[in-house]
């Protein structure tokens, strides 16, 4: 996939709906919004590399060793070849780190789900180089109800 204004094109795979705004807000990123778990979002990146063509833009697992998160974005760039080994084995690396810590953030209160649903976009936007002021609106247009 080519570049647009020095942005690269990109797959998002993502369980969080913040997420999904904010990538829906920038029309040169393609979007797969799942209704899932942070597993169903993993097996989601398995099926696209069983099939080919795709590989990891971004380190899932970037910035998230410390907590147990409820929501993921996986970050993919179409390449026409294999997936490399190493991508698979990173999105199995996540998976037992997932399935460990699953019991934890599955008792998150809503308050503290709704954190980690902004730790994840914030984390996104840093790895899509997209403006911080973005999810600040989304933040706040969600709180409104807009």
């Amino acid at each position: 996939m080519g570049k647009d204004n020095g942005r690269m094109d990109c797959l998002v795979v993502t369980n969080n709906h913040m997420t999904k705004t904010l990538v829906e807000k920038n029309a040169h990123i393609k979007l797969v919004f799942l209704e899932e778990t942070v597993q169903g979002v993993l097996n989601y990146c398995q099926k696209l590399f069983e099939n080919g063509g795709f590989k990891l833009a971004a380190d899932p697992m970037g910035g998230r060793r410390a907590r147990p998160f409820p929501y993921l974005t996986v970050i993919l760039q179409e390449t026409g070849r294999e997936t490399p080994i190493k991508d698979w084995e990173r999105i199995m690396q996540y998976t037992l780190l997932d399935e460990k810590r699953k019991e934890t953030y599955m008792g998150y209160d809503e308050a503290m789900r709704a954190d980690f649903e902004v730790l994840d976009c914030s984390l996104t936007k840093s790895a899509l180089k997209i403006e911080i002021s973005e999810i600040k609106r989304i933040r706040i247009d969600q709180k409104i109800g807009i």
